[in-house]
């Protein structure tokens, strides 16, 4: 029942290594990708580090990227050779070594055809920079394009400061998802049904949650003010799955899900869970949460042209000081010699 020896965690630049990380401490596969020295020593002694020659960071520019796997040829070919059927994608959408090569390695994977390849995407806050909103955009829009991507996570790094908490807490939740064996009388959540889950293109988002936690409350904090980009609001969504806390769904039940984010092809149920855990798949991307990313980063740009124009051509004049009149040269009269010299100049001649 347990997915964990089929997934593998392939982390891209800073943001992706730090979720590696959290994934290889919990005893799963995967490897970090990073131009940076310094990075890649910051993570510790996790395994399987990989060095981008000749590119220490993009410098925000993901358009690198396409330089960067031309000259590393071997990564491209590590990729190709990763085993594991399902692989996660992770990279900071605002960042420009992972947001860069992510979809180029998405497109790379899709050529196998038995791969389920899920990007986690970390989403830059509203008061970063406007390169951080511009690539997340990009790199979101680029996403759409791809045919054949399976479930996509988008991590929102507005809900707190502390990224390492949202990083541990997807980590706990995917680690649930994926290796969890409990099982119940009524019925189970097998592992077929959580792989059609991860096939489901679009977005994926997870709620974990202990004992007594209200219906409405779980269902927030899963679709609106948890880890993830909000949900969009029109109720599309391909199937959801829920791991009861005990023997029956007093819980939660799938009726007050499905009145939130609308009527999907399968409901998945299992029971005695450690927790409650519940997935939703085949959610549209949260477009109405990265265009504000996009109408931000817009807007600063504007703003920033702006200010440059004002101040354009402003160069600093010649300063003009009235010097006060040089005083006039003091005529020195020649001295009246005494007698005494005449006497000597009258010895000197004679």
């Amino acid at each position: 029942m347990s997915l964990k020896e089929k997934a593998y965690f392939l982390g891209l630049g800073c943001a992706g290594g730090k979720l590696h990380k959290e994934f290889i401490s919990r005893g799963y596969r995967g490897a970090a990708v990073n131009g940076s020295e310094q990075d890649l020593k910051a993570l510790g002694d996790v395994p399987t580090k990989f060095k981008l020659e000749g590119f220490d960071g993009f410098g925000g520019y993901r358009e690198r990227a396409m330089d960067c796997l031309a000259a590393n040829s071997d990564l491209m070919d590590f990729v190709s050779e990763i085993k594991e059927r399902i692989v996660f994608l992770m990279f900071g959408g605002g960042g420009s070594t992972g947001s860069g090569c992510a979809t180029i390695l998405a497109e790379l994977l899709l050529e196998q055809q038995d791969k389920i390849i899920c990007p986690v995407i970390a989403l830059p806050s509203s008061g970063e920079s406007i390169i951080k909103h511009k690539n997340a955009y990009q790199s979101v829009a680029e996403l759409q394009e791809l045919d054949g991507l399976g479930a996509t996570f988008f991590l929102n790094n507005e809900i707190n400061e502390d990224y390492g908490y949202i990083n541990s807490t997807f980590a706990k939740m995917m680690d649930m998802f994926l290796s969890d064996e409990s099982y119940g009388e009524t019925n189970n959540f097998d592992e077929s049904e959580r792989l059609e889950m991860l096939e489901n293109n679009g977005a994926m988002v997870l709620g974990m949650f202990g004992p007594g936690k209200p219906q409405d409350f779980m269902l927030d904090k899963m679709l609106k003010s948890g880890i993830f980009a909000p949900a969009e609001s029109d109720k599309v969504c391909e199937n959801i799955g829920i791991i009861h806390a005990g023997k029956n769904n007093q819980d939660i039940t799938s009726g007050a899900i499905i009145n939130e984010i609308g009527k999907p092809q399968n409901v998945f149920e299992g029971y005695n869970g450690k927790a409650t855990l519940i997935s939703t798949s085949g959610l549209s991307y949260p477009v109405t949460h990265v265009s504000k990313l996009g109408e931000m980063a817009q807007k600063a740009y504007e703003e920033r042209q702006r200010n440059k124009k004002q101040v354009s051509g402003r160069k600093l004049g010649e300063l003009s000081f009235k010097e006060p009149e040089a005083p006039a040269a003091k005529v020195t009269q020649p001295k009246k010699m005494s007698k005494l010299e005449l006497l000597k100049q009258m010895r000197f001649k004679s």
